[in-house]
């Protein structure tokens, strides 16, 4: 072999040598990163992926090379991917979403899909790279402070704001299957000679066993809510017009005119209704609500432990 020929030769061995090492040394960066990483070509066969990505799926890299995700996973999870791959493919770029899925131990994780299309020139191989970072803790906060801004600390109730969210729902539902709801707009009589008699402690006391009886009243599909103090709020979705109305309010006032034990006394107090119907009363939550408020004052006025219909139709 001449001297050209061997410096040839030498390059060759070279860079394969080379393009091993660089190889090696991608996975082993991969494989050191504790988020999952994934590649695929265009086809949507898995190309490499890390230790991590391993691990979430259940499969060695071995194993997974060479197939595709109708391959791996259940079919309507398959399209879900395949889709989104087809997606970003089509449209070049990067692509971000959040998804739930199941690791390969058999949980439920909230994650994020990082990915994006890719071209090796010197392969020709085009495909997408995407990573899986898990947001399972900060979806689970999320979820703790939405629900806590919708909840009345003290009662474990809905409070105001989920309770015009609920309201507002109803409505457009009853819009759609032309039905009525009906709201209940409810205010205890005397509660504040309670407080003012046994302090605010006691006075709490008395309105969550007030709720405990309140929600004995209802169904688990009527929403319940207090809106503050000893204001509670009720929708009824599935009531049968006013008659059903009339005999939710009535459980309600026998329910809330029996005596509570306050710092091993007995105390009674009382409770007043306003009752508004959706359209006739109102086509909004504000409007609905509104006029409960009204005929519950009406109630009050009248002489308390009662309830007044806003209107007669």
């Amino acid at each position: 072999m001449n001297r050209e020929a061997t410096v040839v030769s030498n390059a060759k061995i070279s860079e394969t040598v080379q393009g091993i090492e660089e190889a090696s040394l991608l996975q082993a960066v991969i494989n050191a990163v504790p988020t999952p990483i994934f590649y695929k070509d265009d086809n949507g066969c898995y190309l490499g992926c890390n230790q991590a990505f391993e691990e979430f799926i259940g499969l060695t890299k071995h194993q997974l090379v060479g197939k595709n995700v109708f391959e791996l996973f259940d079919c309507e999870l398959a399209e879900i991917y395949q889709k989104a791959d087809l997606a970003l493919i089509e449209a070049g770029g990067k692509q971000i979403y959040e998804a739930q899925v199941k690791y390969a131990d058999g949980s439920l994780h909230d994650v994020m899909f990082h990915k994006a299309c890719f071209h090796a020139i010197n392969e020709e191989i085009t495909g997408v790279v995407g990573a899986i970072l898990d947001i399972t803790d900060r979806k689970k906060m999320e979820r703790e402070l939405q629900r806590r801004a919708m909840t009345d600390s003290l009662t474990g109730l809905n409070n105001r704001a989920a309770l015009m969210h609920e309201l507002d729902q109803a409505i457009r539902v009853s819009k759609r299957h032309k039905k009525r709801v009906v709201f209940l707009m409810l205010d205890l009589d005397d509660f504040k000679q309670v407080n003012d008699t046994y302090g605010h402690q006691a006075g709490d006391a008395l309105l969550i066993e007030a709720c405990q009886r309140l929600k004995g009243c209802v169904r688990e599909s009527d929403i319940l809510a207090r809106f503050g103090g000893d204001e509670f709020g009720i929708v009824l979705e599935r009531t049968q017009g006013k008659e059903g109305a009339i005999v939710v309010a009535e459980k309600i006032i026998a329910a809330l005119t029996k005596p509570f034990i306050v710092e091993g006394q007995e105390t009674r107090v009382g409770v007043s209704i306003g009752i508004a119907r959706s359209p006739a009363d109102g086509i909004t939550s504000q409007d609905l609500m509104k006029m409960a408020d009204i005929a519950m004052y009406a109630a009050k006025a009248k002489g308390k432990g009662q309830y007044i219909f806003y209107s007669d139709e």
